[in-house]
């Protein structure tokens, strides 16, 4: 054996033990590494009923102790039979509280509506027909937008499942997919079966879970109203956006009352497989994956990295997707959008689209968006009252009761709100002849 240098046994050692103690810190990574992302993974498995796509998810990901947890509470909180609320809610699919809403015909208030409402007031409208027309010139604070809803169609509940729906981002589960059968490839080519067998359960594990998720049916579920009550006409009311709704009472019940459920083809019973398998993922990898070689750990890792991407930026898709979906049970609504420049303006178009045509009278919807107390306001909503209960095609103004005791800041602020109304009146005039 030849003698070393003290330098050159010294280097020696060096590396040895940077080699060790990287190969210790990677054995304690590829252990934990299965814990991150559980939120983002969730988000995953919720989307799959709304894509519908049997191939998604067939990859080996992190998080899958958040999907156990949750499948586990659903199952514990309640019957079998009885699931289907339970998981909608675990999922994010249902559960999130809407806006306040007033009904403008029956007077009745909601200070918190359901999930759809929360999508509806929430969503990003697109398409030429959602596209802001703005009104009014003068720069507020306060700035609104206003979306008019026509349910012209009626609203797909009970047996009317939300059928699947593509979109830009459905693709990409293709790229997390293709990364883990190489990763798998590459341990089976240094031999490292281990590694390999643990990147292989991740993938058979997810895309169970996910095939089984990609069959189950969203369904919305409604009260019938009594016989003989007036439309559901009324307003989501938000602090920057109004949505107003227009359509009869069963209608507009389900957008504001509606339960969302999520009914796997199995039944309730398919949750038990579905938390086995997630469990059974996370054992084995947590238990045996240190113990794979220093190249299979790597593609352990590499695959939980792009897989956990992929879940990632879909989680941050994962409103914009649901709003797109679920919007379809409203079955295609006519929509028209304002931009309005003061919330006196978002007020004037919110009384022209609840009153025009029922003769509700505009206080009742102003009062709950502008303050009408003030000599000024009050002034200024006399005005919209008056031209709306003549009907008139231009807005009109003058002199009355309420004008003679403003002083000059009272008076200036009037023609600020004259001009508003002005201008909210002419254009929604105009879109609505």
């Amino acid at each position: 054996m030849p003698f070393e240098s003290p330098l050159s046994f010294l280097t020696g050692a060096s590396a040895s033990s940077r080699l060790s103690w990287s190969h210790f810190n990677l054995d304690f990574a590829s252990g934990i590494a299965i814990f991150f992302g559980g939120k983002a993974a969730l988000s995953a498995l919720a989307l799959q009923p709304l894509y519908g796509r049997i191939w998604h998810g067939w990859y080996n990901a992190p998080g899958c102790h958040a999907i156990v947890w949750e499948l586990v509470r659903t199952l514990l909180q309640g019957s079998v039979s009885s699931y289907s609320e339970r998981l909608s809610l675990s999922l994010g699919l249902d559960g999130k509280k809407g806006p306040k809403y007033i009904a403008s015909r029956s007077g009745t208030v909601m200070q918190h509506t359901r999930h759809l409402a929360y999508v509806l007031n929430n969503s990003k409208w697109r398409g030429n027909e959602c596209k802001p027309v703005v009104v009014g010139e003068r720069r507020s604070p306060t700035p609104m937008q206003l979306i008019i809803v026509d349910l012209k169609k009626k609203v797909l509940t009970g047996n009317n499942t939300l059928p699947p729906r593509s979109s830009l981002h459905s693709s990409l589960p293709i790229i997390a997919s293709a990364t883990s059968i190489v990763a798998c490839a590459i341990c089976a080519s240094v031999d490292d079966w281990l590694s390999f067998k643990m990147i292989l359960l991740g993938i058979v594990s997810s895309g169970i879970t996910s095939f089984i998720m990609c069959t189950a049916k969203i369904t919305l579920e409604r009260l019938k109203p009594a016989d003989g009550v007036p439309p559901g006409d009324g307003m989501l009311l938000s602090d920057n956006r109004i949505v107003i709704l227009r359509g009869n009472e069963e209608d507009v019940n389900a957008v504001t009352k509606g339960k969302l459920r999520l009914k796997l083809k199995g039944g309730g019973y398919t949750l038990l497989p579905c938390a086995f398998i997630a469990l059974s993922q996370v054992t084995l990898q947590l238990v045996f994956m240190p113990f794979g070689s220093l190249p299979g750990q790597l593609m352990f890792l590499l695959s939980l990295l792009v897989s956990g991407g992929c879940n990632l930026y879909l989680s941050a898709k994962e409103d914009d997707v649901q709003s797109s979906a679920l919007i379809t049970l409203l079955n295609t609504p006519e929509v028209k959008t304002y931009e309005a420049s003061s919330r006196a303006s978002a007020a004037v178009l919110a009384c022209l689209a609840l009153c025009w045509e029922s003769g509700t009278p505009p206080k009742q919807i102003l009062k709950e968006i502008v303050p009408i107390e003030p000599r000024v306001w009050k002034a200024w909503s006399e005005f919209l009252e008056e031209n709306i209960r003549k009907k008139s095609t231009h807005f009109m103004y003058g002199d009355n009761e309420s004008t003679g005791d403003l002083d000059n800041r009272e008076g200036k602020l009037l023609l600020d709100l004259i001009d508003d109304a002005h201008a909210a009146y002419d254009q929604y005039i105009k879109d609505h002849k």
